[in-house]
């Protein structure tokens, strides 16, 4: 890399507190590098002490960036990944040999290490979007950087002392049982929100302070956290063991030390979730009194009775975060699969109905399925009756009742299962998108403040609905800055909405450049737009401004949108 080349491509890190949480709010996705910067970049990822002793995901990065590089990316593609990476015969299918997917996870987690330790200061960024093979290239702004300000995210209130829970570590001697140490941590943190008296981390942001091998004291210091619980468990045919340290976050102090020994059936198991939450939340809040007996909930209604049903739970919980399409119908043929015998799990009907939903809203095509909302109905209901006091059971009957259109049911739904679990990030998080799509800002508002607070290393598409609020009650300014904080290169609703308030500000060069992002994206938007709009059944004063500054910039030229945007 030339000098000059060095100038223009400034080294980024946005930090909080001291822990770096999104390099992305400074860069741009770019499609024009010099083809030498990328191999450059390459070359110094694979020669890094991360990459150096993973010939195999070495060889992953240097195939899919190579590839891309050449204009060959009809080749990023599971089964010739599988092929030329993986040395799979001809025969090889990559729906019943998972091996791709599982080392592009571990492909995208070595590049977060890397950029998050020795490439902190790279001015080139090689990344590998979720649910794709395709690498992304990302340099510094370059005219369109936001404000030179920290990003601070919305604080927790210091009433009330905070914990994060950081991913349980599988010692199981047999492989195949990660799923349900990811399901364990989900789970407790979702037992522990369930106390007002807590304020509680989303996994999301714990799992990426482990991830960063950030230690006590620094998870203290970066997040606020006033606790943290360490945890692991090992499963085998007859027996569950987990085990347990919760620490005093200021002092790196150990003030609780637990084992929980059960035989290995789902029963045993979700009273163990239900001992190890209150022993946890009685240590850290026996100065607000005693819990009560409704701490715990009562009689464990809708468990699942088999360990395949957890196991798919688990995994679903995974997806949840990810967002990854081809896990979603993975998970979804599980789910049905297992209900067949075990149809009493209220949590295997609840997350097959948010499966059901987001495939609804995911949809592509105008003509997609529009039963789908029905059938998460179907799926919601039954999860509700096998739990009444299961959050997530109603967390997906509101989002059914939503995307039917029946917004007075929605609402009551949703207040039911803020109720039962009032602090769950990722829940406070969907809810608000919901609530905001409406325009009910009152309520969308302050839900995803508080998501963003309990979940500070966040994934991107939490501000976008607070951009659009952010626009609609104060202006198209707040709602770029907003935007800016945590890019989103490579989904279209970032680009096209980013587009919509850079038209309103009349920063019309700016705006050319971001619909030329998203026509690279999607040559042809509108239909997708318009798909989109109607399964979020947005509100008319939000579409009818979105689609005045599309048109300005020459989308939807004409007469415009010959279908409903939105919901009535």
């Amino acid at each position: 890399m030339n000098h000059s080349e060095s100038d223009g491509l400034k080294a980024i890190g946005t930090t909080v507190q001291g822990c770096n949480i999104g390099w992305a709010a400074a860069m741009q996705l770019t499609t024009s590098l010099p083809n030498e910067v990328v191999e450059t970049q390459l070359d110094r990822i694979i020669g890094s002490k991360q990459f150096c002793n993973a010939p195999r995901l070495s060889r992953f990065l240097r195939y899919v960036v190579e590839e891309s590089l050449a204009g060959r990316t009809d080749r990023l593609k599971g089964y010739t990944i599988g092929l030329e990476v993986f040395d799979k015969p001809a025969g090889f299918d990559p729906q019943t040999d998972t091996i791709v997917r599982v080392q592009a996870r571990a492909l995208r987690q070595k590049l977060s290490q890397y950029y998050a330790q020795e490439g902190k200061d790279d001015p080139v960024h090689i990344t590998i979007v979720k649910g794709s093979y395709q690498p992304s290239f990302f340099v510094s702004w370059d005219g369109e950087k936001p404000e030179d300000k920290a990003v601070v995210p919305p604080s927790l209130s210091s009433s009330k002392p905070s914990i994060a829970v950081l991913p349980f570590d599988d010692f199981s001697q047999a492989e195949g049982n990660g799923y349900f140490a990811h399901g364990l941590t989900e789970e407790t943190i979702a037992d522990l929100s369930r106390f007002r008296e807590l304020s509680v981390f989303s996994r999301s942001t714990t799992e990426k302070a482990k991830l960063d091998n950030l230690s006590v004291p620094q998870i203290h210091q970066a997040l606020g956290a006033d606790f943290v619980l360490e945890g692991s468990v090992r499963i085998d045919a007859k027996m569950v063991d987990i085990s347990i340290n919760l620490i005093d976050a200021s002092t790196d102090e150990i003030i609780l030390t637990d084992r929980f020994h059960h035989a290995a059936t789902p029963e045993a198991y979700y009273q163990m979730q239900d001992d190890m939450a209150l022993q946890i939340t009685a240590r850290i809040i026996d100065r607000f009194g005693p819990l009560g007996p409704s701490a715990r909930r009562a009689a464990r209604l809708g468990q699942s009775q088999k360990w395949e049903t957890f196991e798919w739970i688990s995994r679903y919980h995974k997806y949840a975060v990810e967002l990854s399409p081809a896990e979603r119908q993975e998970i979804k043929a599980g789910l049905v699969g297992v209900l067949g015998n075990d149809s009493g799990s209220s949590d295997a009907h609840a997350a097959l109905s948010l499966i059901f939903a987001d495939e609804y809203r995911m949809a592509e095509s105008l003509d997609g399925p529009d039963d789908l909302p029905t059938v998460a109905w179907d799926q919601a209901q039954i999860a509700v009756s096998c739990d009444p006091q299961n959050a997530i059971a109603h967390e997906a009957l509101a989002t059914a009742y939503f995307h039917r259109g029946d917004f007075g049911n929605f609402d009551s739904a949703a207040k039911q299962a803020l109720h039962l679990n009032p602090g769950h990030g990722d829940m406070l998080a969907r809810l608000g998108l919901c609530y905001g799509a409406r325009a009910n800002w009152s309520v969308a508002l302050p839900l995803l403040d508080k998501a963003i607070a309990l979940n500070p290393l966040h994934p991107g598409w939490y501000r976008v609905m607070k951009a659009i609020g952010l626009g609609m009650t104060r202006g198209p300014k707040e709602a770029v800055a907003e935007l800016r904080v945590l890019p989103l290169p490579g989904a279209f609703f970032y680009h096209c909405h980013l587009l919509w308030f850079l038209v309103e500000l009349g920063e019309m060069d700016a705006a050319n450049r971001e619909k030329a992002r998203l026509l690279d994206i999607l040559p042809d938007p509108e239909p997708v737009i318009l798909r989109h709009n109607r399964a979020w059944r947005v509100d008319e004063a939000i579409s009818s401004r979105a689609f005045a500054a599309w048109r300005k910039i020459g989308l939807f030229a004409g007469t415009g949108p010959k279908v409903q945007v939105g919901g009535g």
